[in-house]
């Protein structure tokens, strides 16, 4: 008999796991700055009385890096790692294409933030290429080696 289950994953090198963990704290504080961002504890740009505030924005992007943060940690899926990779790019391209309508262009804390961005974009580059995979529809057999056992 044979239950279609995957099989047992290749053993992770430990310094695959200690990236991932590294990543995981890396997107955690771009969250915490994106907070402070949020609250108005860090200026980043000079807001006007008729902007809108912040706080829309800081919450939004902390709680998508908080979520990139748990799916590093918890989940095995290249896909979302994938997806978290584009994510980057796509929020890199965005901070240089918005740049000439703020004031600063750019500051520092966007600038710090886009260098831990850079950091996360690689770390799950090299995630995606080194991770030990298994076989999409994998059988393990039960019983003994080579054979099946029989129910009767």
């Amino acid at each position: 008999m044979s239950i279609p289950i995957r099989p047992p994953r290749a053993r992770v090198p430990v310094y695959l796991r200690a990236l991932r963990v590294i990543t995981a704290a890396l997107a955690t504080g771009a969250a915490v700055v994106y907070l402070l961002i949020g609250f108005g504890a860090l200026r980043v740009v000079e807001v006007g009385p008729s902007d809108p505030s912040l706080l829309g924005f800081g919450l939004g992007a902390a709680a998508a890096f908080l979520f990139g943060a748990v799916v590093i940690l918890v989940s095995d899926r290249m896909l979302l790692w994938v997806a978290g990779a584009l994510f980057q790019v796509f929020t890199l391209f965005a901070y240089v294409g918005v740049a000439p309508e703020r004031t600063p262009a750019y500051a520092a804390w966007g600038i710090g933030l886009r260098v831990i961005q850079g950091l996360i974009l690689v770390a799950l580059v090299v995630l995606v290429a080194r991770y030990p995979q298994t076989a999409r529809g994998a059988r393990l057999g039960v019983g003994k080696p080579g054979g099946t056992r029989r129910y009767r």
